[in-house]
């Protein structure tokens, strides 16, 4: 506890612009946690099932694949905020399409367009946050974005949850029903409209880049390095996408519950993961960043199977919980230790392939294979293929870097954080 205060205190050493990038990702969030527990409901109130439920979450993840890299290289040498702005505007713009569509088109459309903002927003956010702060208080401040992510998503699951409810009380409707879902949907718009705001007031942080910078991968040893990193965290997002975009549904069918009551829970796990993610940086510096992220993944694999084949409730509920915390009080430690071992001008580049590859499994490919196996075979079989794909992922991190911590970093590189004991 002493250490996590002491982490907190540090938040007032952040610039202006480090606090108002939170407050774009505390709002942006908010409107996040609106959107992903309404969206699938609204879309399955439609009558689409789940495998066309599961295209729609993918092909924004597509659309990653396929600028993510031209992207990344561009912000490299011309700089962030710019793109971020843009990708501010589009995914705004999409979140509004997918409110109000109804028909097949418009709806792919709508997610095609949410998927390009994603592709400025996802692969630029974390490199402009590096830029934002000094390398010693880095994992402070990507674990408060996280939290503050995390804790006001828990008034955007508490919102979204309620307000089909009330607008289905108004109009005489079940809270299931598509219209008050569609209206649900509508405080979404208006956060993500909101979080573009501070982007307008933010100042750039860094000077254009030569167009004779190089910030692909070359040689064997640097082709090798990166590999390394985007491999397991590709296995990860792709289990990921299996399960984590069909939790809703998941709550709907297997438990009959309302969009309030998974409101309230999603709202809970949002509070109970966000404290658990400010105390990564503490265990990080007592554990080192590697051991951090293996042992907080591989200890959410038992409540995943829990998830996976339990029919109880009360078990199923806690076993959520607990694999809340474990997976994203890792993930951001894991971000940091991987950008920290690619040269500076190369972290935009690294971050559009960690992207592309994340995208492809957590929104492309992960819940189109799920969407099928659920048809099939439910969600046991989709769940099993999570854990599978967190252990392998979880092995191979441990395996690639094990020795790495505590070792002088390689020229233009940010040295990574000490290991255990020091």
């Amino acid at each position: 506890m002493i250490g996590l205060l002491e982490h907190l205190g540090s938040i007032r050493q952040f610039g202006t612009n480090a606090r108002l990038f939170l407050t774009v990702n505390a709002l942006g969030s908010m409107s996040h946690a609106i959107f992903s527990l309404v969206f699938n409901l609204y879309i399955y109130s439609l009558g689409y099932r789940q495998d066309f439920i599961g295209l729609l979450n993918g092909l924004p993840a597509l659309v990653v694949l396929l600028i993510g890299l031209p992207i990344g290289m561009a912000a490299d040498r011309r700089g962030y905020l710019g793109f971020l702005r843009v990708g501010a505007v589009l995914s705004t713009a999409s979140c509004l399409g997918l409110a109000l569509g109804q028909s097949p088109a418009l709806l792919v459309g709508c997610s095609l367009v949410g998927g390009v903002g994603g592709a400025l927003s996802w692969v630029i956010g974390a490199p402009f946050m590096m830029s934002l702060t000094r390398p010693e208080d880095r994992v402070t401040l990507f674990s408060v974005a996280s939290a503050l992510s995390l804790a006001t998503g828990f008034a955007g699951s508490l919102l979204g949850g309620a307000l089909p409810g009330v607008f289905a009380a108004w109009w005489g409707m079940a809270a299931s029903d598509a219209q008050p879902l569609r209206w649900a949907l509508m405080a979404a718009v208006a956060f993500s409209a909101l979080s573009f705001l501070p982007l307008l007031v933010m100042r750039e942080t860094r000077t254009a880049r030569p167009a004779t910078s190089r910030p692909l991968p070359r040689g064997r040893r640097e082709i090798s390095l990166f590999l390394k990193l985007l491999t397991p965290s590709a296995l990860v997002s792709f289990g990921a996408g299996a399960m984590v975009v069909f939790f809703q549904l998941f709550f709907r069918l297997r438990f009959n519950l309302e969009p309030r009551t998974i409101g309230t829970l999603f709202a809970f796990s949002a509070v109970t993961t966000a404290l658990a993610t400010l105390a990564a940086p503490v265990l990080a510096r007592r554990s080192g960043k590697v051991r951090t992220v293996v042992l907080t993944q591989m200890a959410s694999i038992p409540f995943l199977l829990l998830l996976a084949y339990s029919h109880d409730l009360r078990w199923v509920v806690t076993a959520y919980y607990f694999r809340q915390m474990l997976m994203n009080m890792g993930g951001p430690v894991q971000h940091i230790f991987s950008l920290e071992q690619v040269r500076e001008d190369q972290r935009a580049t690294f971050s559009s392939l960690s992207a592309m590859l994340g995208s492809l499994g957590r929104g492309g490919l992960g819940p189109i294979v799920s969407g099928i196996l659920q048809v099939r075979g439910g969600f046991s079989a989709a769940f099993t293929l999570t854990s599978v794909c967190y252990v392998t992922g979880a092995l191979l991190f441990h395996f690639f870097f094990r020795h790495t911590e505590g070792e002088p970093a390689a020229a233009g590189r940010v040295p990574a954080a000490a290991g255990p004991g020091r």
